[in-house]
């Protein structure tokens, strides 16, 4: 839409004249003073070697790089991006100390025309993986090894979260004729569930937890920290409250045969008018996205069951997400975790 050349925009009406972009020239013959090289483990802050303040959240005194891997992650490698410190092309190695560490590659070329490679790093089998003490290499490999119950059914887990699509139930219910339907291929990353009929039930609402209900089985190895604590998101589509000034939008969170909480995640805002979380680059219409978070304390490590119930209609639930310690920040959640079948 803004692909021409009148560059600029303060406003919605595009300049009256062209102007130019800013322009950044690069030393393409200038040699980086740590080296030829400079590697990027994937999720590090900088490149290594070199004095770059980036390459940690302190900025000085910085650890050596390190990347982490368990057998539950849902993307079973991690990278190690290889670069040019400066216009000199040279070859690189790759090897591993440990024999259950698979490598893309061991050998490459940079150069000016090649500027960067890509080295995977996984485990060939994890039956072979056993817990040890932390290599100390050029990068930190470490791999996690856990294990499931045998009979255990449902979300595994990975990375230290639990993800889950709202559509892939373990079970429902349908409470006075309102079950939770499911809508394909609609959100931002596979489907989304909401309430059916809307108007059911008399129009009326449910209390907290008596409401249709999505359940999930999940396990988790983790929790914040080691307190018990985890936090559980979940990802709903941007929606005005449906009923009544005393009736606004919302859902409940229960885990286990713990409470079940009201979560209404619209803030207020003037008659006719919109929330301020609504607008700009990372409001609820540019993300798509509200998040309804709750806490829940007193977790152990083991199976567990997640219920997200009705309260209004017009709700739509695209995702859940729990954090067990190990969630990172991106703009869609981690990928969907394993789902371990019973034996």
């Amino acid at each position: 839409m803004m692909d021409q050349t009148h560059i600029g925009y303060f406003y919605w009406q595009q300049p009256m004249a062209n102007s130019m972009p800013p322009v950044s020239r690069l030393q393409t013959k200038k040699q980086a003073l740590a080296g030829v090289m400079r590697i990027a483990p994937e999720g590090t802050l900088g490149a290594w070697p070199g004095d770059n303040p980036s390459q940690c959240a302190q900025g000085y005194n910085c650890p050596p790089p390190s990347i982490f891997l368990d057998n539950f992650d849902p993307i079973g490698n991690r990278y190690i991006d290889v670069g040019a410190g400066g216009p000199n092309p040279f070859t690189l190695t790759v090897s591993s100390n440990a024999s259950w560490v698979s490598l893309s590659q061991t050998k490459g070329s940079v150069s000016p025309t090649a500027p960067e490679q890509r080295v995977f790093v996984g485990v060939k089998n994890w039956t072979s993986a056993s817990k040890q003490q932390p290599l100390v290499v050029s990068v930190l490999f470490t791999a996690d090894k856990y294990t499931v119950p045998a009979t255990f059914e449902g979300f595994v887990e990975g990375g230290g979260s639990v993800s889950i699509e709202a559509a892939h139930t373990t079970r429902t219910t349908s409470i006075s004729g309102v079950s939770w339907k499911v809508l394909p291929r609609y959100g931002r990353t596979d489907s989304a569930v909401t309430p059916w009929p809307h108007l059911a039930n008399n129009e009326a609402n449910f209390t907290a937890g008596a409401g249709p209900a999505l359940e999930y089985d999940f396990y988790n190895f983790n929790t914040i920290g080691g307190s018990g604590n985890l936090t559980i998101t979940t990802f709903v589509s941007p929606s005005f409250n449906a009923g009544e000034k005393d009736r606004p939008i919302g859902l409940a969170v229960q885990l286990d045969s713990q409470a079940a909480q009201a979560l209404y995640f619209f803030p207020p805002a003037a008659p006719g008018g919109f929330p301020a979380a609504w607008g700009g680059n990372g409001g609820f219409a540019a993300n798509g996205i509200i998040s309804a978070v709750a806490k829940v304390t007193g977790v152990v490590p083991g199976p567990h069951t997640l219920k997200i119930s009705m309260i209004e209609p017009a709700v739509v639930v695209q995702k859940i997400v729990i954090d067990a310690g190990g969630l990172k920040p991106s703009y869609l959640g981690p990928p969907e975790s394993i789902v371990h079948l019973a034996s």
